[in-house]
């Protein structure tokens, strides 16, 4: 008999969570683990990590919902503070930018431009843009992965910050493709976000410009 839910492998250990790859009920999956933090009071980080899974799974079902490209969650375990969602075989973008031609590297930034245009217009702050968090399938799909931290807001301020620190991101791993990237990327947000917020988007825009003279978030895409 072939167990319904088994956990094979580490795929991936970060600071706050730990990615299994396994099957469950026959479906390949991750398993995003919270593990408990020693430095933390038992019971505080017991509530801190349930909270942070659940907003991290509903975040997924909602944008899922409006069309964005996201892993599919499975099931939301709070006991241990687990989520289980569908495993996108594919490649994260930053591993495959030098091999991919310029208008295929457009076409991929414009798309992912609108998917970020969706979830700020619905009130979604990614919060973690990186071309690391974004995966190529091999049927050309794009998915927008790792939610962690994510947050809700309308703010014209935190929706610039987002996509300031995406391109400080590729700034600092893909100079060279920066300017067709980014302006590929800003066409495909502002075509996507003018449909429902007319004058909206060029805020963001502006206001990012705002955000780096200030010379605030400049290391935070470090992280990865």
């Amino acid at each position: 008999m072939i167990d319904e839910i088994v956990i094979e492998k580490l795929f991936h250990k970060g600071a706050e969570a730990s990615l299994f790859y396994g099957h469950w009920f026959g479906k390949e999956v991750i398993f995003k683990l919270r593990s408990p933090k020693n430095y933390r009071i038992e019971q505080l980080d017991k509530k801190i990590r349930v909270m942070r899974t659940l907003n991290e799974a509903k975040a997924l079902i909602k944008v899922k919902n409006y069309g964005v490209n996201v892993p599919q969650v499975y099931e939301i375990d709070t006991e241990n503070s687990t989520i289980v969602m569908k495993y996108i075989k594919g490649e994260k973008l930053k591993d495959f930018m030098n091999s991919i031609e310029e208008d295929r590297k457009q076409q991929i930034f414009n798309e992912i431009g609108k998917f970020v245009a969706i979830l700020h217009k619905n009130g979604h702050i990614h919060g973690d843009l990186t071309t690391s968090n974004i995966i190529i399938t091999s049927i050309q799909e794009i998915f927008i992965i790792d939610f962690g931290l994510h947050n809700y807001s309308d703010s014209i301020e935190d929706k610039s910050v987002d996509l300031h620190l995406f391109k400080r991101v590729l700034l600092s791993s893909h100079g060279t493709d920066y300017k067709i990237c980014f302006d590929a990327f800003l066409d495909g947000y502002s075509t996507e976000y003018w449909k429902a917020k007319v004058n909206e988007s060029n805020e963001i825009i502006r206001n990012m410009t705002t955000i780096e003279t200030r010379g605030r978030y400049i290391r935070k895409e470090d992280r990865k």
